[in-house]
């Protein structure tokens, strides 16, 4: 009776299931298209290809938002984990995001780019944006800078300011 016994209930005890705690679904918020989680690529492995001489790279991935523009949430910055950042355009300004969003991460689908800026461009734009002659002459060497345009964004819910009615946003005054 024990040989019947003791696999009858080892069988009892692994056919019940001890009561689970509920795994959190995250629900998002999405700007611009509805993008697919689930197809997150590494951005490892995007500024992989990057690297290896694509000059840009289409995928979804995640990064933490370093900063958002604080006028309408027409672009945001995101760390690259390698010291870097790619600034985010969002396709045909059809979208924005909330301008709160700094230090949560980004689900982002998009095209990913990499340039490389001239020491003459960056001299430029020092000259434009008022640097002294020394700070303009110390520009010695070509930068690497890394952009985004991107079709969707996804964000983890949470509450939110909301603004009424907001007025609309002139691009002419500043670059993007």
């Amino acid at each position: 009776m024990k040989r019947i016994l003791i696999p009858a209930l080892a069988l009892l005890a692994a056919c019940t299931s001890p009561t689970e705690n509920p795994v959190a679904e995250v629900a998002y918020d999405y700007f611009g298209d509805t993008i697919q989680i689930a197809d997150t690529t590494s951005l490892a492995g995007l500024l992989g290809q990057l690297q290896g001489g694509t000059d840009s790279v289409y995928g979804t991935f995640a990064a933490p938002i370093s900063s958002v523009c604080q006028v309408k949430g027409c672009w945001m910055q995101l760390d690259l984990g390698t010291g870097e950042e790619a600034l985010v355009r969002f396709k045909d300004y059809g979208f924005f995001v909330p301008m709160d969003a700094a230090s949560e991460m980004a689900f982002v689908e998009g095209s990913l780019s990499v340039d490389t800026l001239s020491v003459e461009w960056l001299r430029h734009q020092a000259e434009d944006a008022g640097e002294s002659d020394s700070a303009i002459a110390a520009i010695q060497s070509p930068k690497v800078s890394y952009s985004v345009l991107a079709v969707g964004v996804a964000l983890a819910q949470k509450e939110r300011a909301t603004e009424e009615d907001p007025a609309p946003h002139d691009h002419s005054s500043h670059e993007h």
